[in-house]
């Protein structure tokens, strides 16, 4: 959980009981105290392969091409849970923006972009029902421009009432360039989460990827209860 320090708060660090406090260059927060268990299956390591060929490839950029990532990162701050302006080192920029192109199947870039995000959707109306009705995810401006793809995240809730979900969104799915409405999300879903249950919460969260700047829109959410009919 992040926090934001007040002026005679100091800076907390340690762990009383099953909480830790610590900070990062991004700021306080706490987490839950535990042992680390390594969770690996294809998912996770399809993407710390996707996070090291970016990584490894910001060595070989020229020391021009990598201060220029640092100044397109102090112009491009990204926006935290708390809603506060976080800057990204040149290093964390190329990685986060070149980690999109590639699960995109983009080629990675040298230069930072120069030009702006995709526009978000418009429009996004989703379905939950695994009967036979429809787990579609149905929006607007369709078909997507050329190059740019439909970025899904999703969540699978137990308790139906349950407000924050940011911290179990996994990435379920990039689509191909230009997709036309509507998208089934149902495989990708339970390929990530398992069998969808009735009564079970989904969100499901869709931002518009160009997948040669990596740059990623502006979400739209939309959740709901499972049903079958």
């Amino acid at each position: 959980m992040k926090f934001l320090a007040g002026g005679l708060a100091g800076a907390p660090s340690g762990s009383v009981g099953g909480v830790t406090a610590s900070h990062n260059r991004y700021g306080y927060y706490y987490r839950a105290r535990v042992i680390p268990t390594k969770v690996v299956n294809e998912h996770t390591l399809t993407a710390r392969a996707r996070l090291v060929d970016a990584s490894q490839h910001w060595g070989t950029l020229s020391a021009a091409e990598q201060m220029a990532w640092a100044t397109y990162a102090e112009s491009a701050p990204i926006t935290d849970r708390l809603g506060s302006k976080q800057v990204l080192t040149g290093h964390a920029a190329f990685v986060q923006i070149n980690a999109r192109i590639l699960v995109a199947g983009g080629t990675i870039i040298d230069a930072p972009p120069v030009s702006a995000a995709p526009p978000a959707l418009l429009t996004m109306v989703t379905t939950f029902d695994i009967g036979a009705g429809s787990t579609t995810i149905t929006y607007t401006t369709t078909p997507l421009a050329a190059g740019h793809c439909l970025y899904v995240q999703g969540a699978v809730l137990l308790n139906p009432g349950q407000a924050y979900f940011k911290n179990r969104l996994k990435l379920i799915h990039v689509s191909a360039a230009a997709l036309a409405s509507p998208y089934d999300y149902a495989a990708a879903m339970e390929a990530r989460f398992g069998a969808l249950v009735v009564g079970q919460r989904v969100v499901l969260m869709a931002s518009v990827l160009d997948s040669a700047t990596g740059l990623i829109s502006p979400p739209y959410i939309d959740s709901g209860l499972v049903v079958t009919t």
